[in-house]
């Protein structure tokens, strides 16, 4: 069987399930990505199938716009849960003012506590969130993320990688994630941010999302990872680009295969916890997934059931 056979039957069996995938030219390795990436899929429903009284008409709803958009506002879902969101945020800052061996910077051979690094660094992330910051299990494990990853993939996925960083009002250029560029970790994934400050304008810092460009790429993308606004402006239209303010409480969910940026923070610090769920590992390589703690599990405990526990096939349990 060719190629083009062996895709129009994996397309077929996708569409059994209503999951709406990439086409395979708007993946990084194409027919190959889009053939692993379907007997993922395929086996992930089989092994973890879900229903549709698994979520809500209006996750439905939601999800059907990423499909259509690329990106959808769940408007104040965690508006209940604040405190949650400020005990990662207190605790994010705790290892920020210490700098060291447990932050992740932009330039990666700094060591210096936020104090200091605020005017010579972009940014600074906790490292391995999840051994860290354990609470923030109970955000993954919370049902109302649980009915928008099973609307979306149409089975219980699992978490990939994941990131807890704080961005800087500084004079440095924009770099990295402040350009354009599509994620190629994962032909198929689901990002989710939570701002942990309000951001309220383009100042802010927001995330910026090209819309549609998760099913539209042009035929030479892959040439160029980091892509100017010009050239984006010119491939998609200024009305495309949106820019996504938030509140703290709101949840943001993009298909980041997409083109995207993190708008350079010009007003206030912004700090924003972001959660990619897949269903096959990231890169491939299962090896290369993130640190879970068995503390993190023990807080997200009642939580946790036989149904969604596959959510940390791809963590280590350290």
């Amino acid at each position: 069987m060719d190629d083009r056979s062996s895709q129009t039957k994996a397309t077929h069996a996708i569409m059994n399930y209503n999951i709406k995938v990439p086409p395979a030219n708007c993946m990084k390795d194409g027919d190959r990505d889009y053939q692993q990436i379907s007997k993922f899929i395929l086996s992930r429903c089989f092994k973890h199938p879900v229903s549709e009284g698994d979520w809500s008409e209006d996750t439905e709803k939601g999800i059907d716009s990423i499909y259509e958009r690329g990106w959808h506002k769940f408007q104040g879902l965690f508006n209940e849960d604040l405190d949650l969101l400020d005990s990662i945020q207190n605790k994010m800052e705790k290892f920020l003012d210490q700098g060291g061996s447990n932050c992740i910077y932009h330039s990666s051979s700094s060591s210096l506590p936020q104090n200091e690094a605020r005017n010579k660094e972009l940014f600074m992330s906790v490292k391995d969130p999840l051994v860290n910051v354990p609470e923030i299990a109970k955000i993954i494990f919370d049902k109302k993320i649980l009915q928008i990853v099973k609307c979306f993939f149409k089975c219980v996925p699992a978490l990939g990688t994941l990131n807890l960083r704080k961005s800087f009002v500084n004079d440095l250029p924009p770099d990295q994630t402040n350009l354009y560029h599509c994620d190629n970790n994962s032909p198929l994934l689901l990002k989710l941010f939570f701002y942990l400050n309000d951001v309220d304008a383009i100042e802010d810092g927001p995330f910026n999302y090209v819309e549609t460009s998760a099913f539209n790429k042009p035929q030479n993308w892959r040439d160029i990872y980091r892509v100017p606004d010009d050239l984006i402006v010119k491939g998609y239209g200024e009305d495309k680009i949106k820019n996504l303010t938030a509140k703290k409480g709101d949840v943001l969910a993009a298909m980041t295969t997409g083109y995207h940026k993190g708008q350079k923070v010009l007003s206030k610090d912004r700090s924003m916890l972001t959660l990619d769920f897949v269903v096959a590992p990231e890169d491939w390589d299962a090896r290369k997934q993130f640190n879970i703690s068995k503390d993190a599990i023990m807080l997200a405990k009642d939580k946790i059931n036989q149904s969604n526990i596959c959510l940390l096939d791809f963590l280590h349990v350290v």
